[in-house]
C-alpha cells in the first residue's frame, strides 16, 4: 500500500471510528469496501485500523468480528465467521460438566442474539452453542465506554457442538496470536496519543514564567516514555509481518507496559488537571486498563516470557529476517 493510499485509509477510518452511529462497525466498514482492503494488504489495513482506534479511544467493537474470523481460518469453517468469541470471564471459566452439558461463562463485546457462541473449554477442547441459549448481561467495567458483557448458562449436550484435539487447540491459539497483536497495535496507539498530547501540553502550561516542558524532570519523564513506545511500536509491527506467537506474546506485553507508562508520565505532566473529568486523559487510562487485561495483562505475560526461556534455554530473535 503506497502512502497516498495508506493516506486516504486512515482519513475514512478515523471518521468511520469518530463518528456517531449506532451502526455495528463491521457494517460500516464494509461500505468502504473493507474486505478488498484486508485482501490486498491485511497486515498493513489491520495495524492502521488498531492503532487509530487507540487514538480515537473509539467504542466500536473491532477486536470481536477479527477474533472470529481469526477462530474460523484457523478451523476451515467459514460459518464460524459470524460467531462471538466467548473470552475468559473473571468470574470463572467454562467446562464441560459431567453430563456432556456445557457450563459457558465467558465475556464478549457484543450480544450474539443467536449467533454461535465459541468458548475455550480446556486445552484440547472447544465448545460452539447457540447464543440464544444463553445469559447476557451487561458488565461495569474500568472504561464505561467500552461495552463488555457477560455471557452465562447451562447448555444440554444436545445442543453443544464440541470441537476438541489438536484441531481445537491449534485454532484457538492461533486466534489468540491475532488478537494479541490487534491489542498491541491499539496500546501503541493509545500511547502513542498520550505521549503527544502530554507534551503538547508542557509548551503550553506556563509555570514560573516558563513553559513546564523546559523542566528538566519532565523532559526525563517524557523522553524515557516515548522510547518505550517507539521499541513497541517496532515491536507490534513485527509481530504483524511475522505472524507468530512469540513475537505477538512480547508485542503484547511491551505495548501494556508502555501504554501505562506513558499515562503514568502523562499525568505527573498533567498534574491536577489530569484528574478531573472534563480533560480527555482519564479516557486513554481506563481504556488502556481494560486492553491490557485482554489476552492477557503484561505483568502475566511478562511472567510467561519468563518461563518460557527458562524452560527452552533459547532467546528467540525478534525483528531479525
Amino acid at each position: 500500500m503506497d502512502n497516498d493510499t495508506l493516506d486516504m485509509l486512515r482519513t475514512s477510518l478515523r471518521h468511520v471510528l469518530t463518528e456517531a452511529n449506532t451502526v455495528p462497525l463491521a457494517e460500516r466498514l464494509a461500505e468502504l469496501g473493507w474486505d478488498d482492503v484486508v485482501a490486498d494488504d491485511p497486515v498493513t489495513a489491520l495495524h492502521t485500523l488498531f492503532t487509530l482506534k487507540g487514538d480515537t479511544v473509539s467504542s466500536a467493537d473491532a477486536i470481536g468480528p477479527r477474533l472470529a474470523a481469526a477462530l474460523a481460518d484457523a478451523l476451515g469453517d467459514p460459518q464460524l465467521t459470524t460467531a462471538t468469541i466467548g473470552l475468559d470471564s473473571p468470574f470463572g471459566p467454562s467446562a464441560l460438566a459431567a453430563d456432556g452439558s456445557l457450563i459457558v461463562d465467558a465475556v464478549v463485546f457484543t450480544p450474539p442474539a443467536t449467533n454461535p457462541v465459541v468458548v475455550l473449554v480446556d486445552a484440547v477442547h472447544l465448545g460452539v452453542v447457540s447464543g440464544n441459549t444463553l445469559t447476557c448481561t451487561a458488565l461495569t467495567t474500568t472504561d464505561g465506554n467500552l461495552a463488555q458483557y457477560r455471557l452465562t448458562g447451562n447448555v444440554p449436550a444436545a445442543q453443544v457442538q464440541c470441537i476438541e484435539g489438536a484441531t481445537a487447540s491449534i485454532a484457538w491459539n492461533a486466534m489468540v496470536t491475532h488478537g494479541r497483536w490487534l491489542i498491541a497495535c491499539e496500546l501503541v496507539g493509545i500511547a502513542q496519543h498520550v505521549i503527544a498530547s502530554a507534551a503538547q501540553y508542557t509548551g503550553e502550561r506556563i509555570q514560573y514564567g516558563k513553559p513546564i516542558g523546559t523542566f528538566q524532570a519532565l523532559q526525563h519523564r517524557i523522553a524515557s516514555a516515548h522510547v518505550l513506545v517507539v521499541g513497541a511500536a517496532r515491536l507490534t509491527e513485527f509481530a504483524g509481518t511475522s505472524g507468530d506467537a512469540w513475537s505477538a506474546l512480547v508485542a503484547k506485553t511491551v505495548a501494556g507496559q508502555a501504554a501505562e507508562n506513558a499515562c503514568t508520565q502523562a499525568q505527573q505532566c498533567y498534574g491536577a488537571i489530569g484528574f478531573t473529568w472534563e480533560h480527555e486523559f482519564h479516557h486513554y487510562l481506563r481504556r488502556t486498563y481494560v486492553l491490557d487485561r485482554l489476552l492477557g495483562d503484561w505483568r502475566s505475560l511478562e511472567r510467561q516470557i519468563g518461563n518460557e526461556l527458562m524452560t527452552s534455554r533459547q532467546v528467540p530473535k525478534i525483528g531479525m529476517l
